[in-house]
């Protein structure tokens, strides 16, 4: 397939020292329709592990979520104060709440205090908008939410993950605080190979259910194919139907459970997808997205942030967003010259 607009952006992104680690697959269903791998050392392939950021919200926490919904171990309209002692503010907040990041605050830093106590500490946060009236992408909502399965299931979050969700869909590789193999990371010094850039997740121990997944291409072309089929084997399709409807109508985004729903405002993937597709972006330079009327996915893994850090000497993640935005547009404008959509 011809690719002279991915390659064109490609290159000039690399030329603006905005990436210098890309692997890019695009699958029609099972079949790989095209892929790149692109680094200074020609060394990265399928296998390299890439620092998923908060593309483990999708993978580990929402996953583990449905899972619990489906076998009726939780329900949606819980109220978080079954698990935790809750201030009365925090008395409306619900499992769905954190799901759909509705629970009123965004983003905000844990890393004071005892990281055991995270709980705790996220429960006294102040809100800043009232609970359920719009979202706010919030890292700590899903830190509460993976906490609240620890204590469904009785086991931490990367045993949960491993027996649950990696070992069923052959993720094999997939894992918190990696040990070896070839790591692209924020960092390529020695001693950060592995250490995860998220913060607040790194003060939490490098597991939490906000980030710390590292994972490669064929493992999260093999998460893409349990979202191809409706769920299985983790989940029923009935669990899954419900995940991907829009939780958040008339909000300021389009949010199923755990899932990233593209609507006419949504950027990032260049008008690729269409409204309805569903995915999840990663702070380090991830995403991942699927078509379901089609069967079509992008997943991209690179070390946008880590590149755009360098040459600016910060985190910059505004270039690292309209980055993931030009990629896919311009697999737009081939696919489009290919007549795939035709």
């Amino acid at each position: 397939m011809n690719m002279v607009h991915l390659q064109t952006t490609i290159m000039e992104m690399i030329k603006e020292q905005s990436v210098s680690h890309l692997a890019i697959r695009m699958e029609h269903n099972d079949e790989i329709l095209y892929e790149q791998f692109v680094s200074p050392d020609g060394q990265l392939d399928s296998h390299t592990l890439f620092d998923i950021a908060s593309v483990t919200k999708m993978v580990v926490t929402t996953s583990l979520a449905l899972i619990a919904l489906d076998k009726g171990l939780i329900h949606l309209e819980d109220p978080v104060s079954r698990y935790f002692d809750c201030p009365p503010d925090k008395e409306a907040w619900t499992i769905r709440h954190l799901l759909t990041h509705t629970i009123g605050y965004g983003h905000k830093s844990l890393c004071e205090g005892d990281p055991a106590d995270v709980a705790g500490k996220i429960l006294h946060i102040p809100c800043d908008i009232p609970v359920g009236s719009d979202v706010l992408y919030s890292c700590p909502g899903f830190i509460l939410l993976g906490k609240l399965l620890e204590k469904v299931y009785g086991a931490p979050l990367n045993v949960l993950f491993k027996e649950k969700v990696a070992t069923p869909l052959g993720m094999n590789d997939s894992v918190f605080l990696p040990k070896g193999g070839a790591i692209v990371n924020s960092n390529q010094d020695e001693a950060d190979r592995g250490k995860v850039n998220d913060y607040n997740c790194r003060y939490l121990g490098g597991v939490a259910g906000n980030a710390g997944l590292f994972s490669h291409m064929d493992d999260m072309s093999r998460f893409v194919k349990m979202l191809r089929e409706n769920g299985h084997p983790l989940f029923s399709e009935k669990m899954f139907l419900e995940a991907v409807r829009n939780y958040t109508p008339g909000m300021s985004e389009s949010r199923g459970l755990g899932f990233t729903l593209v609507d006419e405002c949504y950027k990032q993937t260049g008008g690729l997808f269409p409204v309805g597709a569903i995915g999840h972006c990663g702070h380090t330079g991830q995403s991942v997205f699927l078509d379901r009327a089609t069967g079509f996915s992008v997943i991209v893994l690179s070390d946008m942030t880590a590149s755009v850090t360098r040459k600016f000497g910060f985190d910059k993640y505004g270039v690292v967003m309209h980055g993931r935005e030009r990629l896919h547009a311009a697999i737009k404008e081939d696919m489009k010259a290919n007549r795939f959509f035709a």
